[in-house]
């Protein structure tokens, strides 16, 4: 992963993205244990049975009941922070895309988790993700999809979310997420970068188009989204 360029890396956030915690070893301590227990999921009946075309919606809160309000994503008093909030609040759950990638110059070992990813079709098999950098400097990932057009997509399961969480960190160039996690690296065959082991699903892929987009606010931040083919499944 690459530092960040003297200006990024100068530059203060107009927004907080997340809510700062003061205290965050006693906040942890106070929060119940992980449920290790794999319960499997429960199928049951749909909340409406004997529900019939024309019927809406029977069951919780009556429609008439709930006032909405709206919200131009525009506004000049509204920040970029509050968008980023009420969206991955009200789009929920989404998967996330654990990505390795190599750079295209020198050949350094990239591996990074994106919450903007979604599978868009299974024949092709093609996966989405996206990127949101801040100030100009363009996440490492990004980067080198741009450059090698290749990757590996790794899904995530419960027992690897604090290894998946350290690669998300801002190393110093030169150093691997590889050796921070201790996730292990495994051999692929149609792209250079190596799935993780780990993973219970590793996708090869390659680029199939790149398409970037400006702020609305000029100068916060650089959009870009990778539309990438399947070439191999690791199951």
């Amino acid at each position: 992963m690459r530092l960040n360029s003297s200006a990024a890396a100068s530059a203060k956030p107009a927004f907080s993205a997340v809510q700062p915690i003061t205290n965050f070893e006693e906040t942890i301590a106070n929060r119940p244990d992980f449920d290790h227990s794999n319960t499997p999921i429960e199928i049951t009946k749909s909340p409406d049975p004997s529900w019939s075309y024309g019927d809406g919606v029977r069951t919780g809160q009556s429609p008439t009941d709930k006032i909405h309000r709206e919200i131009d994503p525009y506004s000049p008093g509204r920040s970029v922070g509050q968008n980023y909030r009420l969206l991955i609040s009200g789009i929920a759950p989404r998967p996330v895309g654990f990505i390795s990638t190599i750079s295209g110059d020198d050949g350094v070992k990239n591996l990074a988790p994106f919450s903007y990813f979604q599978v868009v079709d299974h024949d092709p098999p093609m996966f989405i993700v996206s990127f949101s950098s801040r100030f100009g400097s363009a996440k490492d990932t990004y980067q080198n999809l741009k450059d090698t057009g290749e990757c590996v997509i790794n899904t995530v399961s419960e027992n690897m979310i604090e290894a998946v969480n350290a690669s998300s960190i801002d190393a110093p160039y030169g150093v691997s997420e590889w050796d921070i996690t201790g996730l292990t690296e495994a051999p692929t065959t149609t792209v250079k970068p190596s799935r993780v082991k780990e993973s219970v699903l590793s996708i090869e892929g390659q680029v199939v188009d790149i398409k970037d987009f400006e702020s609305h606010k000029p100068g916060m931040s650089n959009y870009g989204m990778v539309l990438i083919k399947a070439t191999r499944f690791w199951v």
